[in-house]
């Protein structure tokens, strides 16, 4: 018994971990047409809090920021999208910002949004994949954060048409 509450201990803390844990390295996959409802929390991967991240990209190419965020990739094909982003509660300058391979700090974002203007997502390289990095402002009071959603309205990743084995 004592070995079945210590591996499910290990489990929650892993899963708890992984919450937090949206970087370059490990992000969250991101799909078309995906929303989120403010409070009944209906896709918990595009609502989340950015008072559990870290800030694994303290620079977009050359704009720095002290700011925590969380990473999403995507693959483009025949990408055009529009990508909102709320805060849920109170305000803190909730943003977002599309950037291509590598997902590095040396990397220039191509597009950036936040609460009152949305980042349209367009003109991409297909089968290429891209990064959409929510933060607070990165101009704004340093360690900002709170809960955010995201909304895509379009197409941003490849989807899966058929699958057979033969």
């Amino acid at each position: 018994m004592k070995k079945i509450a210590l591996t499910a201990l290990a489990l929650s803390v892993a899963i708890a971990g992984n919450a937090a844990a949206q970087t370059c390295a490990s992000p969250l996959e991101i799909g078309s047409n995906q929303t989120y409802t403010p409070g009944a929390n209906q896709n918990p991967a595009l609502q989340q809090d950015l008072c559990t991240a870290t800030n694994s990209l303290p620079n977009y190419g050359g704009i720095a920021s002290s700011q925590r965020d969380i990473v999403y990739s995507f693959v483009a094909q025949g990408a055009n999208a529009t990508v909102t982003i709320d805060h849920v509660g109170a305000a803190f300058g909730a943003t977002v910002v599309l950037m291509p391979s590598p997902c590095a700090s040396a990397t220039d974002i191509i597009g950036a949004g936040d609460f009152a203007n949305p980042m349209v997502v367009d003109g991409l390289t297909d089968g290429a994949t891209y990064y959409i990095i929510a933060t607070a402002d990165p101009g704004g009071p340093v360690d900002a954060c709170g809960t955010f959603g995201i909304n895509v309205t379009g197409t941003l990743p490849v989807e899966l048409q058929s699958f057979s084995v033969d």
